[in-house]
């Protein structure tokens, strides 16, 4: 008994010992964990952001800043959402980066730093590689060169730009570190300083997750291992049954844009080696150290891994719907307008809701958390949104280095010096790195080894022109929403770069267009399908598209436009190009909308939350024929019941729609067993497969590899995927899809407890409706054009970005459910002060 006072002693002193280490470090042992003292500070720590006044918007505050554009006023309404008034422009783009960052800060901070390369700072050598890439990739570079040309050449869009940040920075100037978000305390870390650089990284990202797709190696390696016939078989360059966003229709009559060499151009190919044809049942596999390299993810990849921190992860399916009708087709006799961009989904979303007004400009829509203006949306005059176009603006360049320090190459036969570009990366918990990546004329090498290595990345988003664009692309978010027709519209759209959208206007003229519009470029040869050799200039880009060029759809006889990512423009448009397109949301979006003689607000929103399946329509008939009926037996009849008696909707509750993707997923795998998703080939799309089915069912595709002594067929192939399926079932059916798809919305930072639980609602990747895990339509809107324009919209989350706000998650089950609120304007601040719940006065 003697020795417990010296026991209890000990584990005293070692509790405390444990607390000193535990409580002042963050990352103790490499442990995923914050500092706990700081942490769990009684008046600093995480508790204050559960206090109301951190998230209240109600009520009135008058605010004093010392800054010249710190003049105007921010209402609230019930659902949180700023109305701000402003004298002009640039006292707007302050107002908003404020209320901005009293919303959004940590996601603005943390979105950006993804995009710089700058997260191993606060989260340590778990992101070191993915830095090293972001910063080799040249996203620092492209966002210095954006700044540096907006101070020359556009200085009306950097003062706006400068304005935004000065906002930001004000809010920030006014918060202690007690008051910082969440997130800021369990990572351990301060908010950055806000700047034009920063939101030049912002707009940088969204290109990364939008047009910096590419499977160059990729294409080459199946096109050698397939041969050519076979390659070009199945992945032809265009979709026969297309309903292109601009079809040929719209330059009937006209003069088509272009020239000889362009249309020369257009049917020549890339160089790529084509090896000896290997037999299809020879199926070798890539070696494993290509398969295993450490370059860039594919977007399958990116995908599946769901990268935290980026509000803009890269998703093959990354897209949108939007379309307008015009008076002829609309109930009111003028034009309606619907909107919605397919994204990752995150919490806070992606999108923040506003309304800016200021001189004769009323605007209202979404904008992104760490840029001036709103990206889509409506006023007086106009209303306006986009989709993705999905034009591959990203090339390779093979380069011969002349030795092994990778600083001179080859070009044209002479010795060239590359240009080193040398960034800090600071890893926290270690010393700084300086990475050094030599740039090319082509641009950047970012890899050494690996599928890419010593190729040299072309990519659209490295540019920033100047004197030949009459403002930036920032400039473009700004002069839409200030926009009175279709002239505004147009002059909006010309200094735009990347990533390329189709731009779609309705007016309360009558006009309605679409502008698949951003800088594309102008190959020597090809299209941009496989690396080009980087040892001659021959090689380079030769410039872009000119604007006045590129494909125009504007008040076509059929009576609407439309867009969802399908193929850009019909065969006849003379500039080559390629990349990914979706072409079943559009083609049964075209059809509904030519199919319908009087549209109205209620008619586009049920085609927005339309989850049938086109897809299902074409193949569900086909593969039912194809299964044996008389070797099922009674679960076997069931279960086929289950997809006969589907009617193609992928509600929440179907079960019909989880055996359709079971089955066509399995089918499809079984075709292309030769081409599996990790063997570094391509992988048909769905429509070629589908294709195949009808049209070719006795292909040799369909003869599976493995089965030496049998051959396949695609009713084979049907029949055994059921069968499978039925196995794995034993006796039960399908669960619901809901179950089945298992669609959650995380938070940006993937902090347990901060996203949601499965959710119950209609959707999925090739319908209308997309939704799928963390993936979707990011923002939901419809526009009546007239005398006095109404809209509604739907965000799935709210205006706060903290957790612990009651607007978190404002618009979340609205937007499950399929429900709209209105997007109401206030015509001044007199108005707005008799409706708003809060109000922040600037002075």
């Amino acid at each position: 008994m003697q020795r417990l006072p010296w026991i209890y002693a000990g584990l005293a002193a070692l509790c405390l010992g444990a607390w000193i280490f535990f409580g002042n470090y963050a990352g103790p042992a490499g442990l995923p964990v914050p500092a706990l003292g700081p942490f769990f500070h009684p008046p600093q720590g995480f508790w204050t952001n559960t206090l109301t006044d951190m998230t209240d918007r109600t009520g009135s505050r008058s605010i004093t800043i010392d800054h010249p554009l710190a003049k105007g006023d921010i209402f609230f309404d019930e659902r949180s959402v700023p109305h701000i008034f402003a004298d002009d422009l640039e006292a707007a783009c302050f107002l908003q980066g404020y209320v901005m960052a009293a919303d959004r800060l940590w996601q603005m901070d943390i979105s950006t730093r993804s995009t710089e390369g700058r997260l191993s700072e606060i989260l340590g050598p778990r992101t070191q590689s993915r830095d090293i890439d972001q910063i080799r990739r040249g996203y620092r570079v492209a966002a210095r060169r954006t700044v540096d040309t907006m101070k020359v050449y556009f200085p009306d869009d950097y003062r706006a730009t400068v304005a935004y940040a000065d906002g930001v920075n004000a809010f920030i100037d006014q918060l202690t570190p007690d008051q910082y978000p969440f997130e800021y305390k369990l990572l351990g870390h301060a908010p950055l300083r806000w700047s034009p650089y920063r939101s030049a990284l912002l707009l940088k990202g969204m290109a990364q997750g939008l047009s910096a797709r590419y499977e160059d190696v990729a294409a080459e390696r199946t096109l050698a291992y397939l041969g050519e016939a076979t390659y070009r078989e199945l992945f032809p360059a265009r979709f026969p049954d297309a309903s292109p966003i601009v079809p040929d229709e719209a330059y009937a009559g006209k003069k088509k844009p272009g020239t000889t060499a362009a249309r020369s151009a257009a049917v020549s190919m890339a160089p790529a080696p084509v090896a000896q044809k290997i037999p299809l049942h020879a199926s070798p596999r890539l070696p494993k150290t290509d398969q295993s390299s450490p370059a860039w993810p594919t977007v399958a990849e990116f995908a599946e891994e769901k990268l935290p921190y980026t509000i803009f992860p890269q998703d093959p399916d990354n897209g949108s719907n939007n379309w307008a009708v015009s008076g002829k087709k609309s109930n009111t006799g003028r034009p309606l307008m619907a909107n919605d961009p397919h994204l990752g989904l995150s919490l806070p979303s992606v999108w923040y809701e506003a309304q800016i007004k200021y001189g004769e400009v009323n605007a209202r829509g979404v904008g992104l958390p760490g840029a001036a203006g709103l990206a889509m949306g409506f006023n007086d005059h106009i209303a306006w949104g986009e989709t993705n176009v999905g034009h591959d603006v990203t090339d390779w360049f093979r380069i011969t280095w002349t030795d092994s320090s990778r600083t001179h190459y080859l070009l044209d036969g002479e010795t060239v010096a590359a240009t080193i570009v040398r960034d800090t990366l600071l890893v926290k918990g270690q010393e700084d790195m300086v990475i050094e990546t030599p740039w090319t004329i082509f641009g950047p090498v970012p890899f050494t080894e690996g599928p890419y290595a010593d190729m040299a990345m072309r990519w659209i988003a490295h540019d920033a022109p100047g004197k030949e664009r009459p403002h930036s692309s920032s400039g473009t978010f700004l002069r839409l929403p200030a926009a009175t027709g279709y002239d505004d519209y147009v002059d909006a759209l010309r200094g735009y770069v990347n990533p390329a959208q189709n731009f779609l206007m309705a007016s309360r003229q009558g006009d309605v267009a679409m502008r698949p519009n951003g800088y594309f470029p102008l190959r020597t040869r090809g299209d941009g399908r496989y690396p080009y050799a980087g040892d001659t200039r021959a090689s380079a880009w030769k410039g872009y598209i000119p604007f006045n060029e590129r494909p125009v759809h504007k008040n076509p006889s059929r009576g609407f436009v439309a867009s969802a990512n399908q193929v850009t423009t019909g065969p006849q448009y003379p500039y080559p190009y390629q990349g990914r397109f979706g072409e079943y949301r559009g083609r049964i979006i075209n059809r509904q909308l030519a199919r319908e003689t009087t549209m109205n607000q209620r008619k586009m929103k049920e085609l927005q939350l339309s989850s049938y399946s086109l897809l299902a329509e074409e193949l569900v008939p086909w593969l039912i024929a194809r299964v044996d009926r008389g070797s099922l037996d009674e679960e076997g009849r069931k279960l086929l019941r289950v997809l006969s008696e589907w009617d193609y909707n992928f509600s929440a509750e179907s079960r019909g729609a989880t055996l359709f993707e079971m089955w066509r997923k399995r089918v499809y795998n079984f075709t292309f067993d030769e081409l599996p998703r990790d063997s570094g080939y391509l992988q048909p799309e769905i429509w070629k497969w589908n294709d195949l089915l009808s049209e070719q069912p006795n292909h040799p595709i369909f003869d599976i590899d493995s089965t030496r002594n049998f051959r396949e067929t695609a009713a084979t192939l049907t029949q055994r995927a059921f069968e499978e399926i039925l196995d794995e079932l034993d006796g039960k059916l399908p669960e619901p899809w809901y179950i089945a798809r298992d669609a959650r919305i995380q938070h940006l930072g993937r902090i347990p407890g901060f996203g949601t639980d499965r959710i119950k609602a209609p959707g999925a990747r090739m319908v209308p409706r997309v939704f799928d895990d963390g993936f979707g339509a990011s923002w939901r809107m419809v526009v009546e054009l007239g005398d006095n324009p109404r809209a509604w919209g739907a965000l799935p989350g709210g205006p706060s970005g903290q957790p612990s706000s009651q607007h978190y998650t404002t618009g979340l089950d609205d937007w499950i459910n399929g429900r709209y609120h209105e997007l109401i304007r206030w015509p001044s601040p007199e108005a707005a002060a008799s409706l708003a719940t809060g109000h922040w006065s600037f002075n």
